[in-house]
């Protein structure tokens, strides 16, 4: 990063401008409501199949929140400014990020799934790479400016069509002989997000350039 753009960071952060220009208030629904989630049912655990719920019900809402972090209202503006795409998406994505990953580490060590907690925690990871996916994408090829709006209800939508899945193909499988099966699918949801992901980052400004030979005048 060159000399200017870091002072010109160095200068919108010391201005605030980020948390001016990020909704924050569905991220703090989004942690409210797990923690009343937590606190309305946690007591009701008495296996480990009622933990495993309780966890998946709280990493549903945490990424809900958290998806419209990827809003960005200059993302479609090809004139200069300080950072590339790029990089402001990936700030974005960090955020989202660390806002999924604090709550939900505040939940396992309430609930305390045991050897589980991996295994849950990369749902968690697959399903937060899918809804930022859905809204970097949608932001991305659609004129929308809002895309979190659409990717919020996709990322409940694709919760629900998850549970509806035959067990040959479950997702959130009960721990046992399907466990390891359906966390392979989890990876390979990972996958392909964080590919999708990948492409969002690269900035439509940024053309290749094409040279086309001066032909001679005779």
């Amino acid at each position: 990063m060159t000399g200017p753009r870091r002072r010109v960071l160095r200068e919108l952060a010391a201005a605030g401008v980020l948390p001016q220009v990020t909704r924050w208030h569905p991220v703090l629904a989004g942690w409210l409501l797990g923690a009343a989630v937590l606190g309305w049912k946690a007591d009701d655990v008495h296996d480990t199949a009622g933990g495993v719920t309780l966890l998946r019900i709280v990493a549903v809402l945490l990424v809900t929140s958290v998806v419209g972090l990827v809003d960005d209202d200059a993302a479609n503006v090809l004139a200069p400014v300080p950072v590339p795409l790029s990089w402001r998406y990936s700030v974005r994505f960090g955020l989202a990020a660390a806002a999924v990953a604090a709550p939900w580490a505040a939940a396992l060590l309430w609930i305390r799934p045991g050897q589980l907690a991996a295994a849950l925690t990369l749902e968690c990871a697959a399903m937060t790479a899918f809804g930022l996916a859905v809204a970097s994408g949608i932001a991305r090829w659609s004129d929308a400016r809002d895309a979190g709006l659409a990717a919020g209800p996709a990322v409940l939508g694709a919760a629900i069509l998850a549970v509806l899945l035959p067990p040959r193909w479950a997702m959130f499988a009960t721990p046992g002989g399907d466990w390891r099966d359906a966390h392979l699918r989890w990876v390979a949801v990972l996958g392909v997000a964080m590919a999708v992901l990948a492409l969002t980052l690269r900035d439509p400004a940024r053309r290749a350039l094409v040279f086309h030979p001066q032909t001679s005048l005779s």
